[in-house]
């Protein structure tokens, strides 16, 4: 438990005006104390507290912050709630659990950032007032955390997902500008750490990066082949299919063991867009093959226990913990890609016994 001892001490010494050597003459005790105390680096004796309190005129529970105390044990809970309704796709829950939570800790910049990350993952039409008015306030909490926040990982997660918010109002050029505030991931600090940690720390952290870089990996792969066709890449429907090939090939070569846990979840949406780009291109054979496989990872991913380890090689000190997982859907993984298959771009395949039997395997 931490004690707000030295913030309050320092706080109470400045509205007297006084210096801490004058503190120390008064309280007997060296001005290096009271430094070291101010600095959180100690705390005074048990039985010099209630000295400190009278001479201030505020109780010993005041003095040693313990309202602080109590509203960070109960913010504790609050995000503990969050995370769990957020692995369970229960978004609307934390924002209303949220918007009542900031009324009671205003300045709580954790649970503020994540009021604004639940309404702007908040499933919903991206076209709707809702959406844009959701990703409206999410922008403005996002500008007030940054505004009067100080501490730098927060600010550093919350000016990423700003470029986020920017970015679902259409607003590109200040979605550009908070993303040039952020450090390049060659400056970040897992790289970095890299070359500073030992041992078991540097292998965990290592392997973390792996996993976590595979997950980029993917996701350059997914933007480059642009299969919405949003940006114009240039690449041929086979071009970039043979591009999601790339990043479904790597997860294989970090996975070796077939480990894929939450990355069943990417496997699964890459065979899915290896289908739709198929069947555009007209090969109906590629279609089903990918939607086979889709449905099969969705499965592997729904049928996850709560916990389970990795055994690959790159990978083999982590772990998959379900509690970890954020969607902002309750559905199943399998139910999800049902949904996709009324799809009028499956209708050259729609009778076939390969994509009734898909059909049916995810309906169970």
């Amino acid at each position: 438990m931490t004690l707000y001892i030295g913030e309050n001490l320092k706080k109470q010494r400045k509205l007297r005006e006084l210096t801490q050597e004058q503190l120390a003459d008064i309280l007997g005790v060296s001005f290096q104390a009271i430094s070291k105390w101010e600095r959180g680096e100690g705390y005074p004796d048990i039985e010099l507290l209630p000295t400190i309190a009278e001479y201030f005129g505020i109780t010993t529970d005041e003095l040693m912050g313990m309202k602080e105390i109590r509203d960070s044990a109960d913010a504790e809970k609050i995000l503990k709630q969050q995370k769990e309704n957020m692995s369970k796709g229960l978004i609307r829950e934390n924002i209303e659990l949220l918007a009542e939570a900031v009324k009671v800790y205003p300045n709580n910049y954790e649970l503020l950032a994540q009021y604004a990350v639940n309404l702007a993952f908040l499933a919903v039409d991206n076209q709707s007032e809702e959406y844009r008015q959701n990703n409206r306030k999410a922008a403005r909490i996002a500008e007030r955390i940054l505004a009067e926040c100080t501490d730098t990982k927060i600010r550093n997660r919350v000016q990423a997902e700003l470029c986020n918010y920017y970015l679902n109002l259409g607003e590109a050029t200040k979605a550009l500008e908070a993303a040039d505030k952020l450090p390049s991931m060659y400056h970040g600090s897992e790289p970095i750490k890299m070359n500073i940690l030992k041992g078991e720390d540097l292998v965990r952290l290592t392997q973390w990066n792996i996993h976590h870089l595979t997950n980029v990996f993917c996701q350059c792969c997914q933007r480059l082949a642009d299969m919405d066709g949003q940006n114009d890449t240039g690449y041929t429907w086979e071009q970039k299919i043979e591009i999601y090939r790339k990043a479904i090939a790597m997860f294989g070569i970090v996975f070796d063991k077939g480990d894929y846990n939450v990355s069943f979840h990417n496997l699964s949406f890459l065979h899915r867009d290896i289908s739709i780009m198929a069947m555009r291109a007209g090969d109906f054979e590629l279609a089903l093959e990918n939607l086979e496989k889709a449905a099969e990872y969705a499965a592997e991913l729904d049928g996850l226990p709560d916990v389970k380890p990795h055994v690959s090689l790159l990978v083999n000190k982590l772990e998959y913990n379900s509690a970890h997982n954020g969607k902002n859907f309750s559905d199943t993984s399998c139910k999800m890609l049902l949904k996709h298959l009324p799809d009028s771009v499956f209708d050259g395949i729609r009778d076939d016994p390969r994509f009734k039997a898909v059909e049916s395997s995810l309906r169970k």
